[in-house]
């Protein structure tokens, strides 16, 4: 009788089993996958008014730093500032209050100063962004450095185009509208 009882309970173990696995697929297979956010045609036309250029599904801003900043400064120019807060309104009217700002510099100068340098640039502008209406708890700041040129530095000219700014805007950065 004892041997006759041993087979049942594990036919019964696998039989349980396999309704469990049946039932965790039919409840994965009901989930649904949330919608990527994206940007509302009104967004999409304040960033590109902005200067802003599409790169897959997030909208970049090149800001080289020699026209905002002068010679290993991170003092904002007050022109480039007003033009600032004003990207900042014409995105923050639209439901986009966040972004992630890069600093980056040239290969001059020592490397754990270039980072700082480049940290306080990207600082300097996400601060004139958030006084044209962005939220700063919303934005990323980020000082590469030299870490990641665009150009040669072995030139001026190729020095001068990887001392910048990038502001990055993701659709998660913006509310719905």
């Amino acid at each position: 009788m004892f041997r006759a009882i041993r087979p049942a309970r594990a036919s019964f173990a696998r039989l349980r089993a396999l309704i469990l696995a049946i039932g965790l697929g039919l409840v994965a297979a009901c989930q649904t996958v949330p919608e990527r956010p994206a940007f509302t045609p009104e967004q999409v036309e304040a960033l590109e008014r902005a200067g802003f250029s599409r790169d897959g599904d997030r909208y970049l801003l090149g800001i080289p730093d020699r026209l905002l900043f002068a010679f290993d400064s991170s003092d904002l120019l007050p022109e480039k500032r007003v033009a600032l807060n004003e990207i900042a309104a014409a995105l923050s009217d639209v439901g986009i209050l966040g972004a992630r700002i890069e600093g980056h510099t040239d290969s001059v100068g020592a490397e754990e100063y270039n980072r700082a340098l480049s940290h306080r640039r990207a600082e300097t502008v996400m601060r004139a962004l958030a006084y044209g209406g962005m939220n700063a708890g919303a934005m990323e700041v980020l000082g590469l450095g030299e870490s990641d040129p665009i150009e040669t530095n072995d030139t001026e000219e190729g020095r001068s185009q990887n001392r910048r700014v990038v502001i990055i805007v993701t659709p998660g950065a913006a509310i719905p509208l």
